[in-house]
């Protein structure tokens, strides 16, 4: 009686079945794993930049906390502050922290909505370096003065800066490192 070859290729299927179903969800389930949940605080010193606490900076770090609370009303908390360095250049900084299913679409809509606010160019997408998170960038201005505007979004917050006299490439580094110090996630 011939024996009969065993076929291998159920076996290939199983496996390839099996990485498409777990490994699909893993891939882009981990970037909102780790990301969220988040929070945030403002340290006092960041670099070189060290924040305002004189009464015209808290009243507007108040306002862009309020403004933001506003434009993103689930976010579960809001940030704002206003940072300087000693030769005169000027960061705010302001954002939130809560769940994001599309970062790169909202990253998109809150350069948007700053559009008016700051007289925004054409933006700039920035390579971040960490899947999930999507940086736009925008030249400006802002009390008259040429600024670069930069918002950076994951899956647990958004984060937006405000700069002046900084390139956009440096502007987009230094949001990246105010990020890292301000927002802190839980994963």
């Amino acid at each position: 009686m011939p024996v009969r070859k065993r076929r291998r290729w159920p076996w290939l299927l199983l496996l390839l079945t099996l990485a498409c179903c777990c490994g699909c969800p893993a891939y882009y389930g981990m970037p909102m794993a780790s990301q969220y949940p988040a929070k945030a605080a403002l340290p006092q010193q960041v670099a070189d930049l060290r924040l305002r606490e004189d009464p015209r900076s808290t009243r507007d770090a108040r306002q862009l906390e309020t403004q933001m609370r506003q434009s993103h009303w689930l976010a579960e908390d809001t940030f704002a502050g206003i940072y300087h360095t000693s030769n005169g250049k000027r960061v705010t900084v302001f954002g939130g922290t809560g769940f994001r299913f599309t970062p790169s679409a909202d990253a998109d809509a809150e350069i948007e909505r700053l559009k008016d606010q700051y007289a925004l160019g054409e933006k700039q997408i920035m390579e971040t370096g960490v899947r999930g998170r999507h940086e736009r960038c925008a030249v400006g201005r802002t009390d008259g003065v040429g600024a670069v505007v930069c918002t950076s979004v994951d899956h647990g917050s958004i984060t937006t800066g405000v700069f002046t006299g900084l390139s956009v490439d440096d502007s987009s580094r230094l949001l990246g490192t105010l990020r890292d110090q301000i927002v802190t996630t839980d994963g």
